[in-house]
């Protein structure tokens, strides 16, 4: 069901020439000879602690590792741990009382990079810590269902679940905390961890300049050898703008481009020097309807309307290229759960006015905007200030919005900032997307008390029959079960219309074509996630 590869577009002598168009030491990328790779990056990341932080972990997870990690094939493999618990391997018990028992067995000789034993203690300190009032994580969503955590010795955490919760294997994809940095200390304000997070990955935090970069070195003493990284530095420079992170990327100023607009792929993939990866993604871009900050939306046949009023074909092939194909719900055809006979919304603006006419919205002063009560249907739809084609979209949503009586005013934000704004719920509607991991979530984005901060249910929709659905998805082990359930809650996430689904995240990564070791990665592990046996040649 997945396709990937991998576009090499350089030429011998002149891609090497190519590749190195700026100094080692200067704020250009990478000459040949040399071990630092420059990565053109979206946005400046709000933490590097990876439970606070609402945008995707590319740099933090090159500093602090998981127990596991995703590889390119959305397999999830031991990174810290020794094994991944399973029920085949004991290491997942299920009690009689409804709850389970699951024992990590963490890897051996794994320091920190002060030099302090990575443990138990630490997976019991992340737990306590996420769930504890005094801590105001992205969400707690898994952890606030283990009630105890036993450590009977340093390389064995015992976590022990009040009921069933079938991604547990991906509990700790984010890490640990380390306890002895952050015991009896106020996380949120603890800043020196924050902005420079003591890891046991590959690199280590050296500088962050605010508003320009933040620069990672190899850390020493590796846990898993002196040979590695082979890459001494990684410079991630902030470059919100899509143009200015492909200019940097054909003048040399930068190594490394990841996850770049589909706009731009026939572009990218001329320039010389570099491979284009393309991989399906677990993720899908979308609109989110906020039925708290906006109660027109609460109206199931308002969001039925809005759905209807979208031509995502259009915009598929023309703005996107066809590279992003048009998406029904968010579990993506990359993934097992994926049910493809949920409810899709045709093109079809005269049904778009005819609901919102039962919704008793119309244009009773003829403005061309409808309205209901004295209120005009008007609302603000935000998006990521510098993505060119998000902004593209944004502005064709806006006229068809307009076409059916629906007045939308598009707002753009820096990435750092939106990342802010849909945490605290502060917007109307937004254009954005979700990377999923390889196990289905749905319970983070849809149950309703998963809104924030307990989750990512940014749509604050409460649905108590699709609450039923997504928390019995959890609540079995069973494979072919759980994909019956998530079947039935995608099925119920599309009658609702909840959000308007656009299309599916095709990844695309444009990386010196002399990097050897990259893979890409369909989830939201990003592609870094084996970042350690990365070379350059």
């Amino acid at each position: 069901m997945r396709s990937a590869g991998v576009l090499y577009v350089c030429l011998a002598a002149l891609a090497l020439a190519a590749c190195g168009g700026g100094s080692s030491s200067g704020s250009g990328a990478t000459a040949p000879g040399t071990s630092r790779l420059v990565v053109g990056y979206d946005r400046e990341p709000d933490t590097l602690n990876r439970f606070s932080t609402h945008i995707l972990e590319d740099i933090e997870s090159c500093v602090v590792e998981g127990l596991v990690t995703t590889n390119e094939k959305m397999e999830i493999v031991p990174l810290l741990a020794a094994s991944v618990p399973t029920l085949e391997n004991g290491g997942v018990v299920l009690r009689e009382d409804g709850g389970m028992d699951v024992t990590w067995r963490l890897r051996p000789e794994v320091k920190w990079h002060d030099g302090t034993p990575h443990t138990s203690a630490d997976v019991k300190f992340t737990v306590e810590a996420i769930n504890s009032p005094a801590y105001n994580p992205e969400s707690t969503d898994g952890f606030d269902r283990i009630t105890s955590v036993d450590t009977p010795d340093p390389l064995t955490a015992v976590l022990h679940y009040q009921e069933i919760y079938a991604p547990y294997a991906l509990q700790f994809v984010r890490g640990t905390l380390p306890k002895h940095v952050l015991e009896g200390r106020d996380i949120d304000t603890a800043n020196d961890y924050n902005r420079a997070p003591l890891g046991t990955g590959p690199y280590k935090v050296a500088e962050w300049k605010s508003g320009e970069y933040i620069r990672l070195e190899a850390a020493p003493n590796y846990w898993r050898g002196a040979q590695f990284p082979a890459i001494k530095t990684l410079l991630f420079t902030f470059i919100p703008n899509t143009n200015t992170r492909i200019n940097q990327l054909k003048s040399g100023e930068v190594d490394m481009v990841v996850m770049f607009p589909w706009d731009k792929y026939r572009e990218v993939a001329a320039i010389p020097g570099v491979a284009v990866y393309k991989i399906d993604g677990n993720g899908y871009e979308h609109v989110t309807l906020n039925q708290r900050a906006f109660p027109a939306f609460g109206d199931v046949r308002v969001r039925q309307a809005l759905t209807h009023a979208i031509d995502r074909s259009l915009i598929s092939t023309t703005i996107l290229e066809g590279l992003a194909p048009v998406t029904h719900g968010p579990v993506q055809p990359v993934s097992w759960a994926h049910n493809p006979k949920v409810r899709h919304y045709a093109f079809d603006p005269v049904r778009a006015a005819a609901l919102l006419d039962e919704a008793g919205w119309r244009d009773s002063n003829g403005d061309g905007v409808r309205d209901k009560d004295g209120q005009r249907f008007s609302f603000t739809l935000i998006t990521q200030a510098g993505f060119a084609v998000r902004e593209n979209v944004a502005q064709v949503l806006q006229r068809q919005f307009k076409d059916v009586g629906v007045a939308a005013a598009v707002q753009l934000h820096d990435g750092t900032s939106i990342s802010k704004l849909w945490f605290e719920g502060k917007f109307h509607a937004m254009l954005h997307w979700w990377q999923l991991p390889a196990d289905p979530e749905l319970a983070l984005f849809f149950a309703k008390d998963r809104m924030p901060p307990a989750g990512r249910n940014i749509n604050y929709v409460s649905d108590d029959a699709l609450t039923t659905l997504v928390y019995a998805a959890d609540r079995t082990v069973s494979q072919a079960e759980r994909t019956r359930i998530l079947g039935e809650a995608q099925a119920r996430i599309a009658d609702l219309a909840i959000e308007i689904p656009l299309y599916g995240v095709t990844k695309l990564d444009a990386v010196p074509a002399r990097l050897k070791g990259f893979t890409g990665n369909p989830t939201n592990t990003g592609p870094f996630w084996n970042v350690h046996a990365w070379t350059l040649e």
